[in-house]
């Protein structure tokens, strides 16, 4: 376990023990109607589940409705600018991904917002590992996909949700670090690639965790590494990167939480508070498990540290690979 993981799980258990009081103990008048929580994404993908289910425990906590509000484009950044550019009163939280936090920042150059800039942080509320996986009738090891892109640069392909997706950083990490060049596929989403990674049509794909679990269960995929630090629980069989020799790869994607920059303290402590006992409850971790996710609840300052570090990360990949969005 990296130390940046141990760091969110410890200070997950220690939010935990303290909501209870917390909540209790701060009965201003904050909410006094209902809180926004905007989704930079479509209803139906991970981001979308993982913030209802938040959503309805958060509500028990705060003593409020809170309303989902799906505002997806542009790989999530109208969603985002639409809260850093809201009133900081605490009505209008951003329940927002790796992409539209972190990513784009590395990638686009007018931007209509700064991740690191224009929000507070409340929480990091999970991160979700990414699995390399392969055709389970080609493909034995990742080592030997290396070693062929080794020897003949761009001969193996390997695919993902797009570029400048995290799955493509992901992937552009290994080669970096194993110093082999693949050739990028480009996909829509995880369902046709996933489905080409079946049929042979790439040699490799970089997946988020449950739409490949049942595949690599079935016998029709085979998965040869997962991007976290520590095993997946998912995939308890599967080695990490750091296992099969790449010490200090760790690339996952993420969800968390912020407001517009200028929120009062007690407005982000109180939805910080929310956030951990929302993470808590069973049926949230429930839902996690379902996506294979490892939940945090972080302070916000050990959340802002975060989001810095992830943009550094992005910028060094994507200025190595030469990444262009589409």
């Amino acid at each position: 376990m990296s130390r940046r993981e141990s760091l969110v799980r410890a200070a997950f258990l220690l939010a935990f023990a303290a909501a209870p009081a917390t909540a209790s103990a701060q009965p201003g008048a904050y909410p006094a109607k209902p809180v926004k929580l905007v989704i930079p994404y479509p209803p139906g993908g991970g981001t979308d589940i993982t913030g209802r289910a938040m959503a309805q425990k958060l509500s028990e906590f705060l003593g409020q409705s809170v309303v989902i509000e799906n505002k997806p484009g542009a790989t999530g950044m109208i969603g985002a600018a639409s809260v850093a550019k809201s009133a900081p009163d605490g009505y209008t939280v951003l329940f927002g991904a790796a992409s539209e936090m972190a990513i784009n920042a590395s990638l686009f150059k007018n931007m209509t917002y700064d991740p690191r800039s224009d929000f507070e942080p409340v929480t990091l509320v999970a991160t979700f590992p990414l699995v390399f996986i392969a055709p389970a009738t080609t493909t034995q090891s990742l080592k030997e996909l290396i070693e062929a892109a080794r020897a003949k640069p761009d001969s193996v392909s390997y695919g993902s949700i797009g570029s400048g997706s995290p799955q493509h950083l992901a992937a552009e990490l290994l080669s970096s670090m194993a110093k082999a060049r693949f050739l990028h596929i480009p996909y829509k989403g995880s369902g046709p690639l996933v489905q080409d990674a079946v049929g042979g049509h790439v040699d490799m794909a970089v997946s988020s965790v449950p739409p490949a679990v049942p595949l690599v269960r079935s016998g029709k995929l085979r998965a040869l590494a997962v991007t976290s630090s520590a095993r997946s629980e998912a995939l308890p069989d599967v080695p990490t990167m750091a296992e099969l020799g790449f010490a200090g790869y760790e690339f996952n994607t993420w969800v968390g939480v912020a407001v517009p920059k200028g929120t009062p303290k007690e407005v982000v402590d109180r939805l910080r508070d929310g956030m951990v006992a929302a993470l808590a409850a069973a049926e949230v971790q429930a839902t996690l498990r379902d996506q294979g996710a490892v939940p945090a609840g972080t302070t916000a300052e050990q959340f802002r540290q975060f989001v810095h570090d992830e943009v550094a990360k992005s910028d060094r990949i994507v200025s190595q690979a030469g990444i262009q969005p589409e």
